[in-house]
């Protein structure tokens, strides 16, 4: 066995984590099929990969819906290899337990098991950091138990960086009741109603006088690159207090795209998502709309019709299937309730074609992307919408769309947010 094989799961993943991007499917399907530590030494390894792993990689990527250049191990290696180099696990987690934290990652008791929903995208882990500069807990992990509240008390906050006064009283207030109740608010460190949903978390936690996880900020870079810099002061606090959380090593700088993959990391570790004020072009979106893939329930506060700034909610609360947050209890109400996501039987109701009506004339009718949408589901039992996307190939937003026309048809049903045939 060579020196680097004899690295443990967890040095492995803290390798994999420093050449692997986030939302590269199959990097993480590569991971997926032959463990952290084979798929580390293939990567670090000159030499061309197997043919039997090329083959079951190639194989889950086609069933991911990858195209057939992308489900290229070939071309994978020699992506990831250009950045072998500046990878080393071990260092990195040395650097991030001096800061007080750790890497957690899917082989822990203490992993959110809800993030495995966001197969074959899950993070490959977690790096976390639970205190300030200068005052470093002697066990992270544990620590770290004491922080990441019961699935079902997580919500995320959201909405633009750009905000108005009405949104940041919102937001604030909105997360200081929910988290003077226990349930830790998610956002994403970001200015605006990101920071806004933080402070009221805070303040919350300051008048309780506890350490319980009032806060979980996930961030687009390293935990120890505290990122935008006008929010440091508050990305400290929440470190003491709550958790920082990303799925990049340490030192590693944000990027658009690492923005926008970060998101699906917040929707996956909430029960419930509220978007409190959002443009129509808002990256707020993307976390509604990953939550929605996973059928979770989404929110939107209503702002002023002429703002520009709460189009993106109204929008929301018009095409997607989402609730109306008005008050904290509302957002309580969402995430308890048995039905916690509305169907597309809210949507703007269509001709429905009789059951008498022969099936074959249904199927007939359909377009292309709806023939593959029904035919992804399985013949008797009930399937979330992010399952269907995997297994159609096709966008989240258009098997949303997709579901409410094949719904209309008398083709499927919904149940507690999962379809399943009508037929």
């Amino acid at each position: 066995m060579s020196e680097h094989l004899s690295l443990s799961v967890r040095e492995a993943r803290a390798s994999l984590s420093r050449v692997i991007e986030p939302g590269d499917l199959l990097g993480c399907l590569m991971v997926s099929l032959l463990g952290p530590q084979t798929a580390w030494e293939l990567i670090r390894a000159e030499s061309a990969p197997p043919a039997s792993y090329q083959q079951g990689v190639a194989e889950a990527a086609e069933r991911a819906g990858l195209s057939q250049r992308q489900r290229s191990l070939r071309h994978g290696l020699a992506r990831w290899r250009t950045r072998v180099r500046q990878a080393d696990g071990p260092r990195d987690l040395r650097r991030i337990r001096q800061l007080g934290g750790d890497l957690l990652i899917p082989e822990d008791a203490a992993w959110p098991r809800q993030l495995d929903e966001l197969h074959p995208a899950a993070p490959l882990g977690l790096w976390f950091r639970t205190a300030p500069a200068g005052a470093s807990p002697q066990h992270p992990m544990e620590e770290l138990s004491t922080r990441m509240p019961a699935p079902h008390r997580r919500v995320a906050v959201v909405g633009a960086r750009e905000m108005t006064d009405y949104g940041a009283r919102v937001a604030y207030e909105l997360s200081e009741e929910l988290a003077s109740h226990g349930v830790a608010i998610i956002s994403g460190g970001a200015y605006g109603i990101d920071a806004a949903a933080h402070r009221g978390a805070l303040a919350a936690a300051r008048a309780a006088d506890h350490r319980s996880a009032p806060t979980l900020a996930v961030l687009a870079g390293g935990v120890d690159r505290l990122y935008p810099a006008g929010n440091e002061r508050l990305l400290q606090a929440i470190s003491g207090r709550g958790l920082l959380l990303s799925e990049l090593p340490p030192g590693a700088s944000p990027t658009r795209h690492r923005f926008l993959h970060r998101n699906r990391i917040i929707a996956g570790l909430s029960a419930a998502t509220v978007v409190v004020e959002a443009r129509v072009r808002s990256g707020a979106l993307s976390t509604a709309n990953h939550a929605l893939a996973l059928s979770r329930p989404v929110g939107a506060v209503p702002g002023d019709i002429h703002s520009a700034a709460s189009a993106g909610t109204h929008r929301l609360l018009q095409e997607a299937p989402a609730h109306l947050v008005t008050n904290a209890l509302d957002i309580v109400h969402m995430i308890s309730s048995a039905d916690v996501m509305p169907t597309a039987a809210a949507a703007p109701a269509q001709p429905k074609l009789t059951d008498a009506q022969p099936l074959r004339d249904r199927l007939d009718r359909m377009s292309e992307p709806d023939r593959l949408l029904y035919d992804a589901f399985p013949r008797r039992r009930l399937i979330t919408p992010g399952r269907l996307a995997e297994e159609a190939g096709l966008p989240v937003p258009q098997v949303l769309s997709g579901l409410t026309r094949l719904q209309a048809n008398g083709l499927v049903r919904a149940s507690n947010g999962e379809w399943g045939r009508c037929e």
